[in-house]
Order: C-alpha cells, then sequence, then structure tokens
C-alpha cells in the first residue's frame, strides 16, 4: 500500500482515528542516471485537491476506451482515453456523491462498485455515474471491491467481511475479526481464487474462508506483537495477498514474508522482513519494498534472496506494478522509478509534474502497454506515454550503425577472401 509511514516518531498519523497533514521531510539524493525512458504527457486534468490519507482503497477501473477513478471527495469520472483537444472533452462525466469514496472503482459489466466513508457500498453505472443500488454496511469501506461468483467481497474498518450480491447489493454473509486497538489505516483487498478467500488482517493473521458461506478454512499468523510501545506492536498485514503458481504470499508489517499452502495455511518458507506497500510476482520471483524502502527480489520456489536495490531507500516508495519487464516504482517527491527486475539495477528516472507544480505525490499509478495514468495528492489526474529517451535512441541507433558497420566489414572480408581464393585456383591451375 501507499501508506505515507515516514519515521517511527511521525507514524502516529497514520494510525487508525488519526489525522494526516501534509508532512515536510527533506528529499534524500539521488544518484545521478541516465534514463533510458521519457515521459510524454498525453493529457491531464485537475479534479480536486485530495487529503493525504484514505486513498489506500482507490484504483484505476477502466474498459476499451473509458478510464474510471474516484477521490476522497466524493467524485467519480470517467475520462476518455485518448487524447483531445480540450480538457473539457477528456471527461466524460463526473458526479459528486455527499460522502467520500475510499475504495474502488471496480468495474463489472457495466457497472462501477465503491465503498464510502458512512460505510455505504453503491453499485453505480458506468455510463453515466447514477446509482443503481447502494447497501449500508458496519463501518467505513476501506478495502477495494472484489467481485466473484457474482458477489461483492470486501472489508469495513471495524474488521468485518462481507459477501454481497452483486445484482441487489443485499448482504449474504458476515464474518467479524477482532481488530488491535492502534493499526495503520487502510484494508488491502481480500484474495479470490477456486471457491476460497484469503484475507490479511491487522492482528496480523491471515485467514481462509468459502466464498460460498464464509466458513472459516484455516488462519495463520505471520506477524507476532512485541515492543514496549503501542506502535512497536502494531503487525498489520497491509500489503495486498499474492497468488501464484499455487501458492499464496503474504507480508506482516514488522512481521514476515511468507510462502502459504492455501490449502491448509501450513508454511512453504518464512522470511523475516517487515513491510506495507503491495508487491507483485511473476513466473520466477517476488518483488516486494521493504518498510525502509528497500526493493528485495526473491525466489518464488525457495525465497532465496536474488538482490537488493536501496537507491530509494527513505524515499517513501509506492506500491510496486509491473511495466512490461521492468518494475515500476514511485516515490515521495513524484519520481516514477523503472527498475530491471531481473538484476534489481536503475533503468530510467522521470519526475511526473502538473500545471500547478512537480514533485507531488503519487498516490495511485495505472499501467497498460506503454501508457501510465497516475493520480497525485493534488487531485490531478494524469495520463503518459512511456517511449526511450533521446539518449536511449541516439544509443540504439548508434549500435544499430555499428552493428551495420561490422556487418559490412565482414562482408567485404568474405568478399576479398572469396576473390582470392579464386585467383589462387587459376594460378594452379
Amino acid at each position: 500500500m501507499t501508506v505515507r509511514f515516514i519515521t517511527v516518531l511521525l507514524a502516529t498519523v497514520l494510525l487508525t482515528a488519526c489525522s494526516s497533514p501534509k508532512i515536510v521531510k527533506q528529499e534524500t539524493v539521488l544518484s545521478p542516471l541516465e534514463s533510458a525512458l521519457t515521459l510524454d504527457r498525453n493529457w491531464q486534468v485537475k479534479l480536486k485537491g485530495l487529503p493525504n490519507k484514505d486513498a489506500e482503497g482507490l484504483f484505476f477501473s477502466q474498459d476499451d476506451e473509458r478510464v474510471f477513478i474516484a477521490l476522497t471527495t466524493g467524485h467519480l469520472t470517467a475520462f476518455k482515453k485518448d487524447n483531445t483537444s480540450r480538457w473539457t472533452d477528456q471527461v466524460i462525466w463526473t458526479t459528486q456523491f455527499s460522502e467520500g469514496i475510499l475504495s474502488g472503482p471496480t468495474r463489472v459489466d457495466d457497472r462501477l462498485i465503491v465503498g464510502t466513508d458512512k460505510g455505504n457500498v453503491m453499485a453505480l453505472s458506468a455510463d453515466d455515474g447514477h446509482i443503481i443500488w447502494q447497501t449500508e454496511l458496519s463501518s467505513e469501506v476501506l478495502s477495494l471491491p472484489v467481485i466473484a461468483e457474482r458477489k461483492i467481497f470486501t472489508r469495513t474498518v471495524d474488521g468485518r467481511l462481507y459477501a454481497l450480491d452483486l445484482a441487489s447489493g443485499k448482504i449474504i454473509w458476515t464474518f467479524e475479526h477482532q481488530i488491535p486497538s492502534l493499526s495503520l489505516r487502510g484494508a488491502p483487498a481480500v484474495v479470490y481464487e477456486d471457491g476460497k478467500l484469503f484475507v490479511g488482517w491487522e492482528s496480523g493473521m491471515v485467514q481462509a474462508f468459502t466464498a460460498k458461506s464464509g466458513d472459516l478454512l484455516w488462519e495463520a499468523r505471520v506477524a507476532v506483537p512485541k515492543g514496549r510501545t503501542d506502535l512497536e506492536r502494531v503487525v498489520d498485514v497491509q500489503s495486498s495477498l499474492v497468488f501464484t503458481q499455487g501458492r499464496l504470499f503474504v507480508m506482516g508489517f514488522h512481521g514476515k514474508l511468507a510462502s502459504i499452502n492455501p490449502e491448509n495455511g501450513n508454511f512453504y518458507f518464512i522470511k523475516e522482513l517487515s513491510g506495507y506497500r503491495d508487491f507483485v510476482a511473476d513466473d520466477s520471483a517476488l518483488y516486494v519494498v521493504d518498510d525502509e524502502d528497500v526493493i528485495q527480489a526473491f525466489d518464488l520456489g525457495s525465497g532465496v534472496s536474488l538482490w537488493k536495490q536501496a537507491a530509494l531507500k527513505n524515499r517513501t516508495v509506492g506500491d510496486l506494478v509491473f511495466f512490461n519487464d521492468l518494475l515500476l516504482a514511485t516515490d515521495d517527491w513524484g519520481y516514477v522509478h523503472f527498475i530491471n527486475k531481473v538484476q534489481g539495477t536503475e533503468y530510467a528516472r522521470v519526475k511526473h509534474s502538473n500545471e500547478y507544480g512537480d514533485g507531488n505525490y503519487i498516490l495511485r499509478v495505472f499501467v497498460q502497454d506503454n501508457r501510465l495514468y497516475l493520480l497525485d495528492e493534488e487531485g490531478v489526474i494524469t495520463s503518459y506515454q512511456v517511449r526511450p529517451s533521446t539518449l536511449a535512441q541516439f544509443k540504439a541507433e548508434l549500435a544499430q550503425q555499428e552493428q551495420a558497420s561490422k556487418e559490412h566489414a565482414s562482408q567485404n572480408k568474405t568478399a576479398i577472401e572469396a576473390g582470392l581464393n579464386t585467383q589462387g585456383k587459376t594460378v594452379n591451375e
């Protein structure tokens, strides 16, 4: 998650029931880098400035022609993906509700599902944003709604897991988990796989349920409260769980990175690692950010460390996402970083900016092909096209010229040698 966890002394601003004012901190120095990529702005639209808290459950959603985003101000907006001549044409529709949107939108068919700070789950029309139905739950809905089996699965801040009927919003079943008195604010989305739900809790516990009835199947602990202060004893599973290659991967704050058997909750491996941002996995490795902003890669099967990248240490790195064959991460000063996922080396670095200044914290990133969609703390939505930088293009063209020159020289050498052989044969004859 992109929780703005600054230091142990300042971390309390992120805790449940606490406010999150903008914190001014000194930027750590980045090493010089010849960036291989650059960003071309397609379009940019400002909606409204956002508070720094409560953006953990907000994500971009999209279809073939549109991209959707919700704000904690209650705005829900649909944008055209393709660039238009005026920003007013870029916005297809926008609507504002009397309650803040904390999670979603999740698109399914012609509907968008969101959760609000008043405890409502709402199904909205993707065509114009009007309410189709709404259901009141027990408290704020911070967890991104997940759709499976024609049900909506989501969590509330008071530790309840809900299954709702997708068509009507009727509550099908609910499960309650005891939440500690102090925890990071946010709730990762549940993971659905093959009829089961997997949920990480603020207690450091991971639980598995049947999606049909909500029956508890097993539970496993990945973080144990320890320390003398309440802050030291915070053990949230704040990172979104990852299911891949038949295994469940979980990371706990003040806890561990664990590979779990989804059938019974037994551990395949455990690594001593604390973190709270979302991590990603491909066919061979896990890529995570620890609580000191060090990016690390681990072998998917054994948990063996593959590499560590500390270039972004203490820069408040956001959630990791994939960009083609690269890792993408943002930091607290609006930089977008591209990391070689095989070697862990820095590949490119570009700074996001808007008409209202640069260095704005990026709350959410969505990747589609070579395009990035960013939501920053100023409420600005930006669409970028990613392309090779001028330097990279120059080097590529130079490499092509050098290769062509080598091939030409090789062809000439072959022709000369062939000519000499022909002459020698004539003399001998």
